[in-house]
């Protein structure tokens, strides 16, 4: 995982300016297991940050994005969710409680498995999305 001020530096690396708006969305996503909304993020921050406003968490997250920093996900046809952790992973969406949860894929065999078809000659990511009940949600019917 990477820390706030690895974030600046891979940003600056790339030329982008350094605000204080953009400071603050690293922080919010630091070390962040719950993959929140554009909108979640906005709404942590616009107190703080009165002139901030949902496009500029969008334009920052495609930012932090292109930096390598989070992934942009879209498990479901509502909104887009921000991931912080870049691993290789899958994602688990409860169609109860609509909360995202990351479990571990092997990459290794995905790859093989893809690759052993004819028509494929280069896979350059993969995004693996599960759809269910959460264990929390099936104890609570």
């Amino acid at each position: 995982m990477w820390t706030v001020n690895d974030g600046i530096t891979i940003l600056r690396e790339r030329g982008a300016k350094i605000t204080a708006q953009r400071i603050a969305i690293l922080k919010n996503l630091e070390g962040r297991t719950d993959h929140p909304s554009a909108d979640m993020i906005y709404k942590d921050l616009e107190p703080d940050y009165s002139t901030m406003s949902v496009a500029t968490v969008y334009s920052t997250a495609q930012l932090l994005a292109d930096a390598g920093l989070i992934k942009i996900i879209s498990i479901d046809d509502k909104r887009v969710y921000l991931d912080p952790n870049t691993n290789t992973h899958g994602h688990f969406l409860c169609k109860q409680c609509g909360r995202i949860f990351d479990f571990s894929v092997n990459e290794k065999k995905m790859l093989c498995a893809a690759s052993s078809s004819e028509n494929i000659a280069r896979i350059d990511s993969t995004e693996v999305f599960f759809y269910g009940v959460c264990c929390n949600c099936v104890e609570k019917n």
